[in-house]
């Protein structure tokens, strides 16, 4: 597996039901259980690939209330067979959690507060190699990378899909199933275009031909 298609898999959204939601400092949060976060590093980086060690955690000097933490993630990503390692990447994380208190004043569980900023400095390293990045990033941004990274279309491909689509509106009952049989017909099992770039132009231009004829109540004749 390259790089690329590891990168892929450490980036790709988690289920909506896998998400939990937050409300600090009067915003509303979505994040990712650390539990969520360590099964997908080690489904994709592999159990003995990565470990992390916790380099500080402590609390803070100027807000006693809450708990600071960093954390090293280790992806060995070249093992040899002696047992060394080729080539490593290394990120830290840096992360906090506010002591819980009763309304007494007294500290629920200190401990517990101490992993909550373990485990939220892990995610933040994590995150640098693109675990849940994307609940992080704005919309736009994720607009613009989608635009960027879009296969090229070609004005053949274009114009036969808009085709398509305006003369479909005006199809009915039987005409529209004749569209789904020709489409069966030249892709097989592949779902119905919704874009310009979901089908080979080959495919629209075949499909084209087809919402023409019907739109005649013509007869397609091939030379």
């Amino acid at each position: 597996m390259t790089t690329t298609d590891i990168y892929q898999q450490l980036t790709e959204a988690f289920p909506p039901e896998m998400e939990r939601n937050l409300s600090k400092g009067g915003t509303n949060l979505t994040y990712i259980p650390v539990s969520e976060v360590i099964n997908r590093l080690n489904k994709t980086l592999g159990v003995d690939q990565w470990s992390f060690t916790v380099e500080m955690c402590e609390r803070d000097a100027i807000d006693t209330d809450f708990v600071i933490a960093r954390v090293r993630l280790v992806w060995n990503t070249v093992p040899e067979s002696e047992g060394a390692y080729a080539r490593r990447v290394v990120r830290d994380g840096i992360g906090g959690q506010k002591i819980n208190r009763t309304k007494a004043g007294a500290i629920v569980d200190l401990g517990n507060d101490y992993k909550g900023a373990v485990s939220d400095a892990l995610k933040k390293a994590a995150q640098t190699l693109g675990v849940a990045l994307y609940l992080a990033r704005s919309d736009d941004a994720i607009e613009i990378e989608l635009a960027m990274d879009a296969p090229a279309v070609s004005d053949e491909a274009i114009e036969a899909f808009n085709t398509i689509v305006a003369l479909s509106k005006t199809f009915n009952k039987e005409q529209k199933d004749e569209m789904n049989s020709k489409w069966l017909e030249i892709a097989g099992d592949l779902p119905k275009p919704r874009k310009a770039t979901d089908a080979p132009v080959e495919m629209l231009k075949a499909l084209h031909d087809e919402a023409v004829r019907l739109s005649f109540h013509g007869t397609l004749i091939t030379k």
